[in-house]
């Protein structure tokens, strides 16, 4: 397998994650990976994140600032150019909180054009939330309480202890098959991002 190359220690990418679900399967993807990724998120997932407070999040403290920025998450910074290393800034959200002219301009990335970050952040979307893809891949067999969705999803996405090997790696590739179709998410986008992360190699 490639080496992640001399800069393995800076974070190749944060997540923004709308809820506890989106947590989960976050940890599930890095942790398998192995890889330096940082999550975002409103007391790890138990409060939400909706598409409409993301220019609230984007315009405050650190995301202020690309220098600010990178050493906060600890990313790769080039000081003489002025932007960030190897790095993109994923943002992954439910659309069904929003209006129509709202989804689009998350979906389209135009809702950033005010950061920035602009040019590092890459929407991840879920028609109409994660529950409804997860259904479409076959992964959940029909709808849950809210009540029961925290345990569901750890138990789906458990966090990855052991060192990375084929096994974990085809962990991901088993997830990226059941939903790189699916035109409901661009999920897929992430998962390619991270495996080629830790591999050096594409996904197909």
């Amino acid at each position: 397998m490639a080496s992640q190359g001399a800069n393995y220690n800076y974070t190749k990418s944060l997540v923004v994650v709308h809820g506890k679900s989106e947590y989960d399967l976050v940890r599930y993807i890095y942790t398998n990976l192995h890889l330096n990724i940082k999550i975002i998120a409103k007391d790890k997932g138990r409060e939400s994140i909706q598409i409409n407070g993301l220019k609230t999040l984007f315009a405050k403290g650190s995301f202020l600032s690309l220098s600010k920025f990178s050493k906060e998450y600890g990313i790769e910074y080039d000081k003489k150019n002025k932007v960030l290393k190897d790095f993109k800034l994923f943002v992954i959200m439910d659309t069904d909180d929003c209006s129509q002219e709202t989804k689009n301009k998350y979906i389209s990335g135009e809702l950033f054009e005010f950061s920035v970050l602009k040019d590092y952040i890459i929407p991840i979307y879920n028609i109409e939330n994660l529950e409804d893809v997860m259904i479409k891949a076959g992964i959940m067999t029909k709808r849950i309480p809210i009540s029961q969705k925290g345990s569901f999803y750890s138990k789906v996405f458990p966090v990855n202890t052991e060192p990375k090997s084929l096994d974990t790696i085809n962990q991901v590739t088993g997830f990226y098959n059941k939903i790189k179709n699916l035109k409901e998410t661009n999920l897929k986008v992430f998962v390619e991002y991270c495996y080629n992360k830790a591999t050096g190699l594409e996904l197909k």
